[in-house]
């Protein structure tokens, strides 16, 4: 069958000059080849491909969009990789599993700032590529490019690159669709030429079947070539179907013995003469047949693929495998290596024969059965693969490290597209025992690898199934995909995700076995979008059922998740009492596996955290220390450094700085790729940058007031360093519960060492981040930040004299923020302190001392910290006391004592003043003016 080859495309002659011709277009940058399916776009490809090839325009191979793996733009643009350089082809690939690992990690403006670094990579390999020769892409089907979801997004990135090529063309080819609108919105007349096919006329099929009969060297006769002409309408798909046929004397008893006048009238009862002669594939009675119909299901195919689903030997396999490709219809795919269906054949073989030949569709439940079983086999075996190279790239000398990632890149890419077809094969075989692998399968690769956009690959081929789940599938299916939005998406989605599940859960029985889930994901997904209260009843109620139903194994991590929020809105009693609620349902567990050990780590590590805020530093070193002895037992190095950065925070509101120091540096050294450990390093570089500023401050016993404070300034410049790679971090990764504090503290960094350098553009800065950190804590709902930067804004005032605002602030913080005055006594206490800084600055003693005696006691109940602790304040008012003429000072120390009756440590100090005082009237007189 060597002479069966394809026709070159009679009838498109003036089409295919016109193109050729448009190729040398300097300023051109797409055409786009529309037509219905089996039009002969393919083959107009082919002949391109051919012509241009012989003017020297450097032309790649049909990169067909028609198969499982074109998800996005990116998959398009790997295959257009791969026609360059192998150096580009590799590079791609690893850089392309990085971004796609960054999904997840990344906040959206710096996942898209990635994604454009390594777009322009490809811009830049193909533009070097030109340089020496016009280059042009053929791209056929490809309304297929993309999931459906994002196919818009898809080309208006296809575009947006085609704009950056300054000696390249795309030709791309295929049904119509979305893209001519897209495209023609994007570039101007000369940049994009658009051509539309349409069936042939009489007298093109009449040339075509001539030149298809001088090729073969066989006569149709007038006959069949006239039946052809009238029924195939002008469709070169059903003109190759004709001739085939007959060429290989396989031609339907039908259209050789009954009359064209009769004909019409017996196709319109069968389905028309596309349904008759897709039919008659089932009839040629040889594997050629069984292949075309396991091909309309499953594809692409290699040799070995054929053997193992048609259970044939692997010679006749790739004999077939050869065959196959003598007919019109199927088409080589992936460089040549597998071989698929013509997609207008796939979708007739579905329509017509399948529904005839299998109407109780057991034959294809059978060959996904078989299917399923061989891909999960194959994905199996691709996981000893990738370790033995993971081995490899560890022992081997860095020269051939690259080409082992490149390797164990491919690895991954095959691994995955193999799980994609054993999930759907598995799904379509059985719905109840395939949902349950699929589930389970997918849900691993979500907790355990993090590929979050193969997840969502792997979530869209469940969503195919849709209408055949039960309830309770559908439903486990929308839990799941709200997990994935927990991880992934951004703050509009999650909302309209939360309102879906509230509107599920109204619909939901008391006794639902999924609603503990659903109060799960609700609390997780208000925690995202930082609305605390909310996360914190739902997940009360998570708790609830789940210990209605004795989960002793889901008992901890929602009790802990409890105490969390709990913690979060300041409730600490509370939070102390779930978390040891989590502890005590983990100890009646008497075997914990690794999962509840992380968990029992964490609610040690929580309550180590809870009791350092409460100032309990003995009961908070235990706690730590426990929760690093257990992550050392499952070797969690991740865990460990989350620990040591929580104990180190503590070390730092207890001021012991150089036990803060070490703890951060170890946490640190654990870390080892930013992509994975970025959250705790943001906090670690936070907590440092912290650190060294607090330690930053020069210690002087003479200081009367804040402004005259001096500091190191290269630990302050330390300090800058460390919390501007903490807010990178934050801003790279969309850490956003940390963002709203590192703002704050770097803001009053830059402050600090801007005032002592006298540099205004840092001051500047600092004004801009603590503004930023203010508005950011009011979108996240971060009581404590927003209220610390609306107290920062008085106190950056009150150092550059502009006093006039500061009575404004505090106005502000009250009516905004009354009702966690007690919550928040230390800011609270300080805005009060700096309105009486600026009384004492004008000689207003009485109104300054009122307010040292209003906000004092809330920052020495409060205990403070670092330069705001409440010893810190109360050295200040003593040199401010100094400072005042002795008798004023004594009626001034008495007010205060007056006032601080229900504060035994204060009234004690006012009497140590006052004993002061009456020593400094036998020796000088005050020295302030």
């Amino acid at each position: 069958m060597s002479e069966l080859k394809k026709l070159e495309f009679v009838g498109r002659e003036e089409h295919l000059n016109r193109i050729i011709s448009l190729v040398r277009e300097p300023n051109l940058h797409v055409v786009l080849v529309e037509g219905r399916g089996g039009i002969g776009k393919t083959w107009l490809l082919q002949a391109l491909q051919s012509r241009l090839n012989q003017v020297q325009i450097g032309t790649s191979e049909i990169i067909d969009c028609d198969t499982p793996v074109f998800n996005d733009a990116e998959d398009l643009y790997t295959q257009i990789a791969k026609q360059l350089y192998d150096s580009t082809y590799k590079e791609w690939l690893l850089r392309l599993r990085q971004l796609r690992e960054d999904e997840n990690r990344l906040s959206q403006t710096a996942y898209e700032q990635e994604r454009r670094q390594l777009e322009k990579f490809l811009v830049d390999e193909i533009n070097r590529k030109s340089r020496q020769q016009r280059l042009v892409f053929l791209i056929d089907t490809v309304e297929k490019l993309g999931r459906p979801e994002l196919r818009e997004e898809v080309w208006e990135h296809l575009g947006d690159l085609c704009h950056q090529l300054d000696n390249a063309v795309l030709i791309l080819a295929g049904r119509p669709s979305i893209a001519r609108q897209i495209l023609e919105n994007s570039f101007q007349e000369d940049e994009l030429t658009y051509f539309e096919l349409n069936e042939f006329t009489h007298e093109d099929v009449q040339t075509y079947i001539l030149c298809k009969e001088e090729q073969l060297h066989f006569t149709l006769g007038q006959d069949l070539v006239k039946k052809i002409i009238i029924l195939s309408g002008g469709s070169p798909i059903m003109i190759e179907f004709g001739v085939e046929y007959a060429y290989r004397e396989v031609i339907p008893d039908w259209l050789e013995s009954e009359d064209i006048e009769t004909l019409p009238g017996r196709l319109q009862k069968a389905g028309g003469f596309e349904a008759e002669m897709v039919r008659h594939i089932t009839q040629l009675q040889t594997s050629m047949d069984r292949l075309t119909l396991l091909l309309s299901r499953i594809y692409p195919l290699d040799s070995s693929d054929i053997a193992n689903l048609l259970e044939i030997s692997t010679e006749n396999a790739q004999k077939l495998f050869i065959d196959a490709q003598s007919y019109f219809f199927i088409k080589p795919v992936m460089g040549g290596y597998q071989i698929s269906l013509h997609d207008i054949v796939r979708d007739l073989v579905e329509k017509y024969v399948w529904t005839d030949i299998d109407p109780d569709q057991e034959w294809r439940k059978r060959d996904s059965r078989i299917a399923a079983k061989y891909f999960k086999q194959k994905d199996y075996q691709l996981g000893p693969q990738k370790r033995i190279l993971e081995v490899q790239r560890s022992s081997d000398d860095s020269p051939k490290v690259a080409n082992i990632e490149f390797l164990i890149e491919e690895v991954k890419q095959l691994r995955e597209f193999n799980t994609t077809r054993w999930l759907w094969n598995a799904l379509y075989a059985d719905l109840t025992i395939g949902f349950e692998t699929w589930y389970q399968v997918t849900n691993t690769i979500r907790t355990q690898a993090k590929k979050f956009s193969f997840v969502n690959q792997l979530l869209a081929i469940a969503k195919q199934f849709g209408k055949e789940l039960n309830p309770d599938q559908k439903l486990q299916l929308v839990i799941f995909e709200s997990r994935i939005v927990h991880a992934l998406k951004g703050k509009s989605t999650t909302e309209h995700e939360v309102r879906k599940l509230e509107g599920i859960l109204s619909k939901q029985s008391s006794n639902s076995s999924h609603q503990a889930d659903i109060y799960n994901v609700l609390g997780i997904l208000n925690t995202k979008l930082h609305l605390y209260d909310e996360a914190l009843k739902y997940q009360q109620e998570c708790l609830s059922q789940v210990q209605g139903k004795k989960l002793s194994s889901v008992i901890p991590a929602v009790a802990n998740q409890v105490g969390y929020l709990h913690r979060r809105l300041n409730n600490f009693k509370e939070a102390e009492k779930y978390y040891k609620l989590g502890w005590d349902a983990a100890m009646e567990v008497d075997t914990p596996d690794k999962g509840l050990t992380q968990v029992m780590a964490s609610i040690q590590n929580n309550l180590g955290y809870l009791y350092g805020l409460q100032k309990d530093y003995v009961k908070a070193e235990q706690c730590f220390k426990a929760a690093i002895d257990m992550w050392s037992s499952v070797e969690s190095q991740r865990e460990i450094a989350d620990a040591e950065i929580a104990s180190a925070t503590i070390s730092v509101n207890n001021g012991n700085y150089v036990k803060a120091k070490q703890l951060l540096e170890r946490a640190l050294s654990r870390c080892n790729n930013e992509e994975n450990d970025n959250r705790i390093l943001c906090r670690a570089y936070f907590q440092l940058g912290l650190n060294q500023w607090f330690d930053a401050e020069v210690v002087n016993e003479t200081l009367w007031d804040v402004t005259q404070v001096q500091w190191d300034l290269n630990l302050l410049s330390l300090a800058q360093d460390a919390l501007e790679k903490s807010l990178k971090l934050a801003e790279k990764y969309g850490i956003e519960e940390e963002l709203p504090g590192i703002l704050r503290q770097t803001a009053s960094v830059y402050w600090h060492l801007g005032f002592q350098r006298c540099d205004r553009s840092l001051q500047k800065q600092a004004l801009k981040l603590n503004d930023r950190s203010y508005q950011t804590s009011l979108e996240y709902n971060d009581t404590r930040y927003a209220i610390d930067s609306l107290v920062g804004k008085a106190e950056f005032d009150y150092y550059a004299k502009a006093y006039e605002r500061i009575s404004d602030y505090a106005r502000e913080l009250s009516d905004r923020f009354q009702s966690y005055k007690n919550i928040h006594q230390l800011y609270f206490g300080r805005i009060l302190r700096i309105e009486g800084d600026v009384a004492f600055q004008e000689a207003n003693y009485d109104f300054a001392f009122s307010k040292y005696a209003q906000g004092i006691p809330k920052i020495f109940q409060d205990g403070g910290f670092g330069p705001y602790s409440s010893q810190h304040e109360l050295n200040l008012l003593q040199k401010k006391i100094e400072r005042l003429p002795i008798e004023l000072s004594k009626t001034l120390i008495q007010q205060l004592k007056s006032q601080w009756n229900d504060h035994k440590a204060l009234k004690e100090w006012c009497d140590q003043q006052m004993f002061l005082t009456r020593i400094r009237a036998t020796k000088q007189p005050s020295s302030h003016v």
